[in-house]
């Protein structure tokens, strides 16, 4: 299961990642693709903790 939910969250950085680099930086979706990328982040070092 860790390994599922370690995958899930590098495929999602990665979309969000392309995802910030596609759009406009004016976007009005650019906080919430933030706030989910850091939640992302935090979600990958409590796998690895």
């Amino acid at each position: 299961m860790k390994i599922l939910n370690l995958l899930h969250v590098v495929v999602a950085q990665a979309f969000y990642r392309w995802a910030m680099a596609e759009i406009s930086p004016m976007h009005p979706d650019v906080p919430k693709i933030m706030v989910r990328q850091h939640q992302l982040a935090e979600k990958y070092r409590r796998i690895w903790a």
